[in-house]
């Protein structure tokens, strides 16, 4: 998900570093075990061991975890980290922890499995009375004018040549962006959307609603969000469009379907919801505009499940009730993994399914490429 320049950011990121480093400070003590979870780079296992940890678990599915291990080695701490390129949720660990540390994020932190892990981690790993860095991440939200963004997003469609885009618009304002948002960006003070304790926390899924009393007139696009990492004792960190400092780190924006005039004096609810389904989130968000008098002047119920973009022939092959029948990629794979449980190597595989499917491959380098990528998920 991130280039070296993206984990460079994150790093030059000394609210976010410093943060971490503070509070790895107060809590590691000597012999402390600490779990690593999203390694990335290495920096926050690093910090841990500057700060007396005896023994860090540095996770990491990405390739990146090379770099890390190598790094370890070039400052003296390859003794004391056990690197594991993995995902937490799919490991066992010989020991409990004392900590569990992470940074592990998209534009919020409800972001693909990365709840699930930090919760999964806590609850077979941490020690009872362990900490958890950061240990609250809260999500805070706000009514926003954004011109440009909604403009791409709703009016892009209306071209000069005469085609109707309605059913693409309508994908497009269902659909979750990231943006940078600036304060003058925001119509309202910024609200509390929900706060996730990880100590206490028992489901990915979240849902709040959202007020605001209009106190100016304005045109609203739609809704920004954000969020800020406590990491007790130290203040902690957040990517709130008012922090100056350059970060790695977007905002998430919610457009609205249409361009609204708020005036003085309208109340905006917004209900915003973060389903957990199948390794990811289904996110829903519902607005409600009202003049001072109670009249409704927009109600809008959105989500992206709305703004999926599947194809017919790919729905239908996910229907339950298909019966499918094996294509030609399901006979190269059956060979595939038929032959890495026979004790011959990838090269050696490449060329039986060379042999065996001329027409599919153009020669041996391509096939042992399939035959490479099916042996990252396969072999052990």
């Amino acid at each position: 998900m991130y280039d070296l320049v993206d984990y460079a950011s994150m790093i030059a990121f000394k609210g976010r570093t410093s943060a971490y480093a503070h509070a790895l400070e107060a809590r590691v003590t000597p012999g402390s075990v600490v779990l690593d979870i999203g390694a990335g780079t290495g920096i926050l296992s690093f910090l841990a061991c500057r700060a007396g940890a005896s023994k860090v678990y540095a996770v990491e599915s990405g390739d990146i975890i090379q770099l890390a291990r190598d790094t370890a080695t070039d400052n003296g701490f390859s003794s004391r980290i056990e690197f594991i390129q993995d995902l937490t949720t799919e490991i066992e660990l010989p020991e409990k922890v004392d900590g569990i540390v992470c940074d592990i994020h998209g534009v919020l932190p409800l972001f693909g499995k990365n709840i699930v892990s930090i919760l999964d981690a806590r609850d077979r790993f941490l020690k009872p009375g362990g900490w958890i860095l950061p240990a609250r991440e809260t999500m805070w939200a706000a009514l926003a004018s954004c011109p440009s963004l909604h403009h791409a997003l709703v009016n892009a469609w209306d071209t000069e040549y005469g085609f109707d885009f309605s059913r693409t618009r309508l994908k497009a304002v269902n659909s979750l962006r990231s943006a940078r948002l600036s304060p003058e960006d925001l119509l309202v003070a910024p609200q509390r959307w929900a706060a996730l304790d990880y100590k206490d926390l028992r489901s990915p899924s979240v849902r709040g609603e959202l007020s605001w009393l209009v106190e100016r007139n304005a045109t609203a696009h739609g809704v920004g969000m954000w969020y800020e990492a406590e990491t007790p004792p130290a203040a902690g960190y957040g990517n709130s469009p008012a922090v100056s400092e350059p970060y790695v780190y977007r905002h998430a924006f919610f457009p609205l379907p249409e361009a609204v005039e708020v005036i003085a004096g309208d109340q905006v609810t917004v209900s915003i919801r973060a389903d957990f389904v199948n390794d990811d989130y289904i996110w829903s968000w519902d607005t409600t505009v009202k003049s001072d008098s109670g009249d409704a002047k927009a109600r809008y119920r959105q989500s992206i499940f709305i703004g999926a973009t599947l194809s017919h022939q790919k729905l239908r092959r996910r229907a339950a009730g298909f019966v499918p029948g094996p294509n030609q990629d399901w006979h190269i794979d059956k060979k595939l993994l038929e032959l890495i449980g026979c004790g011959i190597s990838l090269g050696e595989i490449a060329s039986a399914l060379l042999e065996e499917f001329p027409s599919r491959f153009e020669n041996w380098n391509e096939a042992l490429a399939r035959v490479a990528d099916r042996s990252e998920t396969y072999s052990k």
